[in-house]
């Protein structure tokens, strides 16, 4: 393959295949440290989002409604009394700063049909169904965008099937918003659905991508610096001598035994040339014993 190229163009090629090897190592470790750094911030958000949810449905359940259930006996009233109503109207708090982030309480048999589970959800929600998944996250398309998300199951207590039960035991209050069709005949300790936070991963992703590119060029640059420097240093410190010692071995075969193998450096190429002019000096020497004879 370098049979036929010089000393320079030899080297030079292969530092370019140096260059290209390890600029794409360099680019596939960089992209999966970056998109490592990707998923953990966005799983960071999505986590800090979803517990501060789960918080307040928490609080619902063991302070707020038995609160409530004391003032008002045989009374429900939804905002104070609904995890699920109440954790949906605070995201929508969250959302007025964070418009980008989406909470979703989602069952495939739910009271309010906005929170019905879609295609995506209703997947998730079956693997927690089947057991051995305690929480779901991952990369996923929703709206044409990418998201990071992160879902918790919602298992059914026997509290929660006064509600959800046999509709004719529900909350009248209940029966007359969402009506009897949907969101009832909920078994205990089943799972009835999922708490999903999704975080925009589009951004990140870019600026991921965009970092990556800033490397490439600067990595690109610092090697091209690198090959710049080494052949000016081979060509000062190896080529030239060489080309030089050619010549002049090629004038002396000729006959011009006057030129010298000169060499400004204390190295390798000083020491080949002192072998080059005990060899010139042998030539002499021989040449003079023949024209004696």
């Amino acid at each position: 393959m370098f049979k036929n190229l010089t000393i320079r163009k030899r080297i030079m090629a292969i530092l370019i295949i140096v260059y290209v090897v390890s600029l794409v190592v360099a680019v596939i470790g960089g992209w999966i440290v970056l998109k490592q750094d990707t998923i953990r911030e966005s799983e960071e958000k999505a986590t800090i989002l979803l517990a501060s949810m789960k918080a307040a449905r928490t609080y619902l359940k063991k302070v707020l409604r038995p609160r409530l259930q004391e003032i008002l006996p045989g009374q429900f009233v939804l905002e104070g009394m609904s995890s699920t109503f109440m954790s949906i109207g605070v995201s929508k708090f969250v959302q007025e700063k964070h418009p980008e982030y989406i909470y979703k309480v989602a069952a495939p048999n739910p009271l309010n049909r906005n929170n019905l589970s879609d295609e995506f959800e209703q997947s998730v929600i079956e693997s927690f169904s089947k057991g051995g998944v305690k929480e779901w996250k991952g990369f996923m398309e929703k709206r044409g965008k990418t998201f990071y998300s992160v879902a918790l199951p919602i298992v059914a207590e026997a509290k929660c099937l006064r509600c959800h039960g046999d509709p004719n035991d529900t909350y009248p209050s209940l029966l007359a918003r969402y009506g009897n069709k949907s969101g009832y005949g909920w078994n205990a300790g089943s799972v009835v659905g999922g708490l999903f936070v999704y975080v925009p991963a589009d951004i990140a992703i870019a600026q991921a991508k965009k970092k990556l590119l800033y490397f490439t060029i600067g990595f690109s640059v610092f090697f091209l610096i690198v090959l710049v420097v080494v052949d000016r240093i081979l060509i000062g410190s190896v080529v030239s001598p060489i080309e030089n010692f050619v010549r002049v071995a090629d004038d002396i075969s000729k006959g011009r035994l006057d030129r010298e193998f000169t060499v400004t450096t204390n190295d390798e190429m000083k020491a080949i040339a002192d072998a080059f002019t005990r060899m010139k000096v042998s030539l002499a020497k021989a040449m003079d014993i023949l024209k004696e004879r």
